[in-house]
């Protein structure tokens, strides 16, 4: 707690009871009447206890005041710290960008150019080889191939369920069937067929297993690799090429002089 919020806690304090004692002091105005010396008397009291209850009144105002200033300064200082520390950060950060960002790409950039040499080198390699040679595979593709996951078993069970008589196939209802005997049952009619469906249990193995991933494209890495520049808003390179910068183009551009008559404008201008 800072000084003038101590200040203003303790004002506030006195004012309500400056404020309780001008009430008491209103109250006691009826009795105070009855003769001229004890009215004197309680309207000194009273104009003192009303002087102090207004004194306290703008004291807390004027503090209210300083304790809302004292904040407002206090938020602009913050947020002044703050602004120099972001300052500070954003100035090392763009130094790490430039510098280790540059040294990075410069890495991923060789890997790249790597990767696209021996994955051309490797397939010319593979069509030399014969029916029964296996294949060479490229440094790109032992990186970062992964062969789909798959099926993976989790539980098994074995459930009997109906099934219609004259089909086979399975009864989506299993709760609608009557067992009429040991492993035989029917369906009762409806309104449009009134005669029942008969069907029969028969046994399943249920298996709950996880599907089998899909097989997924390798994109080469030079052909997937997209780098910005790290000390400009353009591309670097950009899926299996390298970007230039856009030249600056020279243009030509017809400006009237200071000096010149308003007649030679008029013609350039035509």
């Amino acid at each position: 707690m800072t000084k003038i919020q101590r200040q203003l806690e303790q004002a506030r304090a006195d004012l309500a009871a400056a404020t309780a004692a001008l009430t008491a002091s209103d109250e006691q105005q009826a009795e105070a009447v009855k003769s001229s010396k004890t009215y004197s008397q309680w309207r000194l009291s009273h104009e003192a206890a009303a002087l102090e209850a207004e004194r306290l009144a703008l004291l807390v105002e004027r503090l209210e005041a300083d304790l809302q200033q004292e904040q407002t300064d206090a938020a602009v200082a913050a947020r002044a710290a703050r602004r120099v520390e972001l300052e500070q950060q954003s100035k090392a950060l763009a130094s790490r960008i430039a510098e280790e960002g540059a040294q990075a790409a410069a890495v991923l950039l060789a890997l790249a150019e790597q990767a696209k040499l021996n994955a051309e080198a490797v397939e010319l390699f593979n069509r030399e080889l014969g029916d029964d040679d296996a294949p060479l595979l490229s440094g790109d593709h032992i990186a970062r191939y992964r062969a789909p996951a798959p099926r993976q078993n989790l539980a098994e069970d074995v459930i009997d369920l109906w099934v219609f008589e004259s089909s086979g196939e399975l009864v989506n209802d299993q709760d609608a069937v009557i067992e009429t005997a040991d492993g035989r049952g029917k369906i009762p009619g409806g309104m449009v067929n009134r005669h029942p469906t008969f069907v029969v249990r028969r046994r399943f193995k249920q298996v709950r297993y996880l599907e089998p991933g899909d097989r997924q494209h390798l994109e080469p890495l030079s052909a997937a690799l997209r780098l910005p520049r790290f000390d400009g808003p353009t591309m670097l390179f950009d899926r299996g090429r390298a970007v230039k910068p856009a030249e600056r183009r020279e243009l030509l551009e017809l400006v009237p002089a200071d000096d010149a008559p308003a007649e030679s404008v008029e013609s350039v201008a035509a």
